[in-house]
């Protein structure tokens, strides 16, 4: 998923590429979802879907559309992580536009099935985290129906988490998102809060870099028209949630990494992780931040059986430990029923 270049195309449409698989023989009962999923996971789509949403193009005369293509679970896994929320606020406006495009397509692709389906398509990085996305396709089960389901896994076109990196952010404060940010913002001082903002650097790192690739956005924030404007529109709905804006100011000349003649994509995404100066007195936290109080939450009732069992090192190990197990960013679970 990148945030450079918007197709601009005159109507909106949804092409399927793929062939329908179904053959004339019905699928054995108890291979239904089976073979759902494998009808979805070989088809490949392209899905044409409104940037309307986003203020750059709202603001134009016009319609601007986005093509992506795809496999059907690539992109339903696509629109799980277009639709991610922070504290239930859109990161990205278009999101619902794309899982729109991207369920009819679905459909179509299984048009000629004797068989229903729903599709759920769920991007979570921990369990209970406060920012996730999901996307559906089709309709929800009747309550008496006979349901046949299989669960898989998607990329989520995001980086992995590494585990060593978690354990190490959170043991001894490892520097890893520091070293690749180069040293654009500020490592964390040693504290239990610490340690779990060192994690949440880490894994805030990650989720960045998969919404802003460092290349690719340092190229849109280059550019001139709908590409930049994009670019920075998708910052500053990125740290919306957070309760700041993206330079800590309404002045529109003080937009900093953003601004054409200065961008720097590294230092736009150091600055998404850090969140602004006086953060502490203004309340204006950055992602690595706010995912450590998240973390903390999220895994609470986890941790407190830890302490009550560990003490000193051995209770920081679990609790590393415990991060590295829980945390992914690089997978999106996919649910099919059939009936």
């Amino acid at each position: 998923m990148d945030v450079a270049m918007a197709l601009l195309l005159v109507s909106a449409s949804v092409l399927l590429l793929g062939t329908h698989l179904y053959g004339a023989a019905p699928d054995p009962d108890g291979d239904r979802a089976d073979h759902t999923a494998a009808v979805l996971g070989a088809t490949t789509i392209s899905v044409q879907y409104s940037l309307a949403d986003a203020d750059p193009v709202a603001e134009r005369p016009g319609e601007y559309h986005r093509t992506e293509y795809g496999s059907a679970t690539g992109l339903l896994a696509d629109a799980a992580v277009a639709n991610a929320r922070i504290d239930g606020t859109p990161i990205r406006p278009t999101g619902d536009e794309f899982e729109a495009a991207v369920a009819a397509s679905i459909g179509s692709a299984l048009i000629g099935s004797d068989r229903e389906f729903y599709a759920v398509a769920e991007w979570e990085p921990y369990e209970n985290a406060s920012i996730s996305g999901t996307a559906t396709a089709g309709e929800r089960p009747p309550p008496t129906a006979d349901v046949s389901s299989v669960t898989l896994s998607a990329s989520s076109g995001l980086p992995a988490v590494d585990d060593d990196a978690i354990e190490r952010a959170y043991l001894e404060g490892g520097t890893d998102w520091y070293d690749r940010l180069e040293g654009r913002t500020d490592l964390v001082a040693d504290s239990d809060s610490a340690r779990f903002e060192a994690a949440g650097m880490v894994l805030g790192d990650a989720i960045l870099r998969g919404y802003f690739p460092p290349e690719e956005t340092q190229l849109a924030l280059e550019s001139q028209g709908l590409s930049h404007e994009l670019a920075v529109f998708q910052y500053e709905r990125m740290v919306a949630p957070l309760e700041y804006e993206f330079t800590g100011t309404t002045n529109p000349d003080h937009h900093g990494p953003l601004k054409r003649e200065e961008a720097d994509a590294l230092e736009a995404n150091a600055h998404v992780c850090r969140g602004i100066a006086d953060a502490d007195r203004f309340g204006r936290e950055g992602l690595g931040e706010w995912l450590a109080e998240d973390l903390q939450d999220a895994f609470a009732e986890e941790t407190a059986t830890i302490d009550d069992e560990y003490s000193g090192v051995a209770r920081d190990e679990r609790i590393a430990a415990l991060l590295a197990d829980e945390t992914s960013t690089a997978d999106v679970t996919i649910t099919i029923q059939t009936w």
